[in-house]
């Protein structure tokens, strides 16, 4: 087992640990007033027909309004002093918000994907969306402590999971670490569990370095916005949307003479080439109607990065100069 501890004041640190096989002994269904919140796609959790738990569906869908309401009404129903949370990153960003909001301050996430246990939910904020508009809403907070359990890993169908090694991979290439080629070469399932193990660790901890040190905006966030619309819906593969948000991003950096085309081109090949991602999905921004706000973190040809604010005027065209690069993914 191995720790990390994230300050988030001077007197309180949340406790992040990383093993396998051990989040069992955290189920207690005679634990007075504690529940499982818990997504019904984790088979671990589900199989277990908990009495002391709800089932939730992860996905951007679920963080919308009147799911927030369906599950405050189901968790005044009961008197909770804690809760555990197990699901990936929409699962987490939800439930935070919904405890938060409810002034439940105990609760433990258990990310359940490769995506939520290394880019760890710590940013002390949570998100909802609102009038088709991605994670418009916002709601403080943070978790008390994170357990990350990669048995949970095991029952992820094996294409998603390899390409949610892009995650590690971006930020590798963002802050210029080893972990970067360790993705490329784990995503062909090259491991074992020790492995895996101390490649999640390491990446979270990159994480944390990142958000307490470089940014709490990571590149292609805010770009991501742009795929979550009404026309196009919300139920979206993540780690497809982040995955070229990000080469967006990098499209945009060269667009304004902050990264050479090269350099662009080569990290854009690296990806295409090891992961499944599709430029199909850019077909689905919606110039008229876009949501998406406007500072943005570009890469540089020095690799380091700035942030950079596109009036909202100039940004519509910027957009039309990406569906037009990348059209040739979806003609």
């Amino acid at each position: 087992m191995k720790k990390i501890f994230f300050e988030i004041g001077e007197s309180q640190n949340i406790e992040i640990s990383v093993g396998y096989n051990y989040f069992k002994k955290y189920i207690n269904e005679k634990k007075y007033n504690n529940y499982i919140i818990f997504d019904k796609k984790v088979e671990l959790i589900n199989k277990m027909n908990l009495n002391n738990s709800i089932a939730l569906l992860g996905n951007e869908n679920l963080k919308s309004l009147d799911k927030y309401l369906t599950l405050i009404l189901k968790l005044s129903e009961y008197e909770i002093n804690s809760v555990h949370v197990f699901g990936g990153y929409s699962v987490l960003d939800f439930s935070g918000y919904v405890l938060e909001n409810i002034g439940i301050e105990n609760y433990y996430f258990f990310p359940t994907t490769l995506n939520s246990a290394i880019m760890l939910p710590i940013k002390g904020k949570y998100y909802l969306n609102f009038n088709w508009k991605k994670d418009f809403l916002t709601q403080k907070g943070y978790p008390s402590q994170i357990k990350i359990d990669t048995k949970f890993f095991e029952s992820l169908p094996e294409k998603d999971f390899r390409n949610m090694f892009v995650v590690p991979y971006i930020i590798g290439k963002i802050l210029n670490s080893k972990i970067s080629d360790l993705a490329l070469n784990y995503s062909k399932m090259n491991f074992s569990n020790i492995d895996l193990q101390d490649f999640v660790f390491y990446s979270s901890k990159q994480w944390i370095y990142y958000i307490k040190n470089e940014n709490k905006i990571f590149p292609g966030e805010n770009v991501m916005s742009l795929f979550y619309n009404k026309q196009a819906g919300f139920d979206k593969n993540y780690s497809q949307i982040f995955a070229i948000s990000f080469i967006i991003e990098l499209y945009i950096s060269w667009y304004y003479g902050f990264l050479n085309f090269e350099t662009f081109e080569k990290i854009e090949k690296e990806m295409l080439d090891n992961f499944d991602i599709s430029y199909k999905l850019v077909k689905n921004i919606d110039i008229k109607n876009f949501y998406c706000k406007n500072k943005f973190l570009l890469f540089t040809s020095s690799g380091k990065l700035i942030e950079y604010k596109i009036p909202y005027d100039e940004l519509k065209t910027v957009i039309k100069e990406v569906k037009e690069y990348f059209r040739g993914g979806f003609l």
